[in-house]
């Protein structure tokens, strides 16, 4: 049996991450895997996603060609290399993560992993660790609706759609939040009919609701048909398709998407309960250290709770291995950013404009729209803006953006928030000009007063 000082279970972006800092700081590690190295975020979530809305993005900018005076005429969607593509992009960086595991003596043991004891993980295939520290990573799946049945085939998850071979006529895709809407927005730019049913009032729930209104609005001028307050009550197959929707009657389609959110994969750990480690709806239970009711045992990402996202993942388990290591860290999940890869770009970090006015009797807001961006203007992407909410003394209470690169933007945003910048200072650093940065610095000045390219 061999013995580390750390073991973790899953490779993802919270594992994967965990087992390189634990190496660099000269611990003894070992990464177990079931499935591919680099877990759901990078083979069925953010990475593959992002490699195909980068193909849309180009579709859209050849769309818009003419009006800048380049005239394309005839080009082809040729959506099987699209898809190679991205499966070239996902093995290169999964291959990546594997040598850096080797480069930094990180031992990859494969198999499913069941906790025994405190100290001891079976592998299937491989035997038993034993490990000083065992950290809990194993992710998350897609999330699945009671009266519906998954097949893969024709109704798919967010995992099975990224593996579909041709291009649908139509689509309908159950679920208006992150995913739903990123895929309702791919596959309208690759030409397909789509359609949303959201059970909620709105689209992206989790934005504000001007956000949100102004997304709809987006999707419905480019053709989507976004259907808020509609329950789904199941599907039956005539040939095509039938999504049978409350109140509405049905929706026809060759394909339908269940995009309805994630639920964190803990099955097959083995008895966490004899172990000590509690589930809630099968969330590990954990305190502000991330440990769970075992002291040497932790967990991270998506198992346990605070939102479901790769970077959350990858902040948890470096605070964890620190935690390991004796420099003792508590979770701090305000200053996580949000990231939406519609068209345009959804982020944000900290309050929202409703949640903020709230809380805070002072809360003010100040919002500079894109279209008072030189480069916005120049690049044609006017649709959109940059809000900042803070209170009476200039303390960032939330900053929410929507336009063009809001998901690279919003970095400034949660570096000003994370380290306490005041917004009154923010508004005095000097961004280059033309960039879209310059929205933040004007936004900012508006908070103080002293809007310059604002009447």
């Amino acid at each position: 049996m061999k013995n580390y000082d750390l073991a973790i279970i899953g490779s993802g972006p919270g594992g994967y991450v965990a087992g390189l800092y634990a190496s660099h700081n000269k611990l003894s590690v070992c990464v177990i895997e079931k499935d591919l190295v680099g877990g759901t975020c990078l083979n069925r979530g953010c990475i593959p996603t992002k490699s195909l809305l980068d193909c849309a993005s180009l579709i859209s900018a050849i769309r818009d060609a003419s009006v800048r005076g380049v005239d394309i005429n005839g080009y082809n969607i040729n959506f099987p290399t699209m898809i190679a593509r991205k499966e070239k992009v996902v093995a290169r960086l999964r291959s990546g993560i594997e040598t850096l595991f080797k480069a930094s003596h990180v031992d990859l043991a494969r198999g499913s992993a069941k906790i025994t004891s405190s100290d001891i993980i079976r592998v299937e295939g491989a035997g038993d660790i034993s490990a000083k520290n065992i950290i809990i990573a194993s992710g998350s799946k897609a999330a699945p609706l009671a009266n519906i049945e998954i097949d893969e085939a024709d109704i798919l998850s967010s995992d099975g759609i990224l593996d579909i071979k041709t291009l649908p006529k139509s689509l309908v895709v159950i679920g208006g939040g992150v995913i739903g809407c990123e895929f309702a927005g791919l596959f309208n730019t690759l030409g397909v009919k789509v359609s949303i049913a959201e059970l909620m009032d709105r689209i992206v729930p989790t934005q504000s609701r001007e956000v949100s209104k102004k997304l709809e609005m987006v999707f419905k001028k480019r053709g989507i048909d976004v259907l808020v307050s509609s329950k789904v009550e199941g599907i039956t197959k005539a040939g095509k398709l039938n999504v049978k929707i409350s109140g509405r009657g049905a929706i026809e389609a060759e394909k339908v998407l269940v995009a309805v959110g994630r639920a964190p994969d803990t099955n097959g750990l083995g008895d966490l309960g004899r172990l000590g480690i509690k589930t809630e709806e099968g969330r590990i239970v954990v305190d502000e250290y991330l440990r769970t009711g075992v002291s040497n045992i932790y967990a991270i990402g998506d198992c346990v709770f605070g939102p479901m996202l790769a970077h959350k993942a990858s902040y948890d388990a470096i605070l964890v291995c620190d935690n390991i290591l004796g420099n003792m860290r508590k979770i701090d999940y305000s200053n996580i950013p949000n990231c939406i890869w519609t068209d345009p770009e959804v982020s944000s970090v900290g309050l929202c404009e409703e949640e903020a006015k709230a809380k805070y009797a002072d809360a003010r807001i100040a919002k500079f729209p894109y279209l008072a961006s030189s480069k916005a203007c120049v690049e044609g992407r006017t649709e959109g803006f940059i809000k900042i909410i803070g209170n009476k003394q200039g303390d960032i209470l939330g900053v929410e953006i929507f336009g063009k690169e809001a998901c690279d933007l919003i970095g400034e945003a949660t570096l000003a928030k994370t380290v306490g910048v005041n917004i009154k200072d923010w508004a005095c650093v000097v961004h280059g000009h033309p960039t879209l940065s310059e929205i933040a610095q004007e936004a900012a000045r508006i908070f103080c007063g002293t809007a310059i390219y604002t009447i």
